[in-house]
């Protein structure tokens, strides 16, 4: 923890970071190679890593090994040649992946995830692991805030976000299970998104929650978002969750003219926690993209119950093969913690919050009806002081119990530091909740000139 005392280390200078589609462009006209694009993300990560610590596995040698057979193969795809980084709970065949825990240090897993397999296909190169929280809800990683050392990147995307805003590489994967996406990105100042419940297959990916648990993507802008979006979604006969799910043409959706969409203002469940300023700041931001004020009512009351008690009873079944260990009581309290209490949920009371949560799946749907989507705080402030708090999920759980779209736009500030607008929308108008989020970063952009 940094006290008063200790402001921690100075921020360092983040170098701008060409966006995965410029890269892309480039490597497969042949104006740049995969091996060019290699070596300047590492001199990139080179310059701030040892302030950020944001990546847990890079191998220099070997990322420009796999860059190479990158351009021997003859660039192509939608992300050719991009170095992309991958959270530490999502398999890679030729790097660790440790869930962020001392249990499961030096392991290895033995095939990609879908997502990163998908990537490789897509012709992006595979940099490395990014830190995240202890089996991605326990103790905080070493990653720093690149705005603000002294402050927390957020969790549990921390590394991902933290080198995406620091300018280390242009994409990145993320996953969200209470606001592990969308809290990051706010904090650090970066796109990010977390799609449709399903839209991205988690096969491959450490389980938390079998009905929470999303991918997600990092970048430095909507068109590079929808890039990576695009490459990893779609059934891959493996995720039930992604069962007859298209991949997603958020690409092509971007890439037309950009329309003033119908917008609501949503200040539930948690707008008691927004702090005075970040408030007035969203409030600005409302009445500056003309969003109207809605009321969800009372069946989204309990949504912060609803959602840590299913959340802790499927964490409690899925943390099974650590929780039965000799070694689990080196498990963090945070993670105990949350087992403990999914224990003591019974079948019976599980079901009800399932209910509960369908429920307040309808409610939302019908209050969004007349709009295209709807503004709601990304965070209570900016980002704590502090590294072993990595922030409330108050503004971002409810979004991910319902399984709707919900996109970080990195345009506001307060006292200097990044402060998220948070765009969400219906379940399944994954394309029109990121136009949406592209035109209010317009909009904004332009009334703060």
């Amino acid at each position: 923890m940094t006290t008063a005392g200790d402001r921690g280390p100075e921020a360092p200078a983040l170098p701008r970071c060409p966006g995965a589609g410029e890269t892309a462009a480039r490597v497969r006209a042949g104006r740049e190679s995969a091996v060019t694009a290699c070596r300047a993300a590492l001199q990139r990560i080179a310059g701030t890593e040892s302030v950020i610590r944001a990546w847990c596995h890079l191998d220099g040698a070997a990322a420009e090994e796999r860059a190479q057979a990158i351009d021997a193969a003859g660039p192509q795809g939608a992300l050719a040649g991009v170095p992309v980084a991958v959270k530490d709970i999502i398999d890679t065949a030729d790097m660790p992946t440790e869930n962020g825990t001392p249990l499961d240090a030096g392991r290895r897993p033995e095939t990609d995830a879908t997502v990163v397999r998908r990537l490789r296909e897509a012709g992006a190169l595979v940099l490395g692991k990014t830190a995240t929280t202890e089996l991605a809800c326990g103790a905080a990683g070493p990653t720093r805030n690149p705005h603000a050392p002294a402050r927390t990147p957020g969790g549990s995307s921390s590394g991902s976000a933290a080198t995406v805003a620091a300018g280390g590489v242009p994409l990145a994967l993320g996953t969200q299970t209470a606001g592990s996406v969308v809290r990051p990105a706010t904090f650090c100042g970066a796109w990010g998104m977390k799609p449709s419940f399903g839209a991205i297959p988690r096969t491959g990916v450490t389980r938390l929650s079998r009905t929470l648990d999303h991918v997600g993507v990092f970048a430095g802008s909507a068109a590079d978002v929808a890039l990576g979006i695009d490459a990893i979604s779609g059934d891959d006969g493996l995720d039930q969750a992604s069962t007859g799910r298209a991949p997603t043409r958020l690409a092509a959706a971007l890439a037309l003219p950009l329309g003033r969409p119908r917008l609501a203002l949503i200040r539930e469940p948690a707008w008691e926690e927004v702090e005075p300023g970040a408030a007035a700041a969203y409030e600005v931001a409302a009445a500056v993209l003309g969003a109207e004020p809605i009321v969800l009512g009372p069946d989204c009351a309990a949504a912060a119950a609803v959602h840590r008690g299913i959340m802790q009873r499927e964490i409690a079944h899925a943390f099974a093969p650590w929780w039965e260990r000799d070694d689990a009581d080196t498990l963090s309290d945070t993670v105990r913690g949350h087992v403990l209490a999914g224990r003591e949920i019974d079948a019976d009371a599980y079901l009800d919050l399932l209910d509960a949560a369908d429920d307040m799946r309808r409610a939302l749907a019908c209050a969004l009806r007349p709009y295209d989507a709807a503004l709601t705080p990304a965070a209570p402030g900016a980002a704590p002081e502090g590294l072993d708090f990595t922030g409330s999920r108050a503004q971002t759980m409810f979004w991910t119990l319902l399984g709707v779209p919900a996109v970080n736009v990195p345009v506001l500030e307060l006292g200097g530091l990044p402060l998220g607008l948070q765009v969400v929308g219906a379940f399944g108008a994954d394309a029109t909740v990121l136009r949406a989020a592209a035109w209010c970063a317009l909009r904004l952009q332009e009334a703060h000139r």
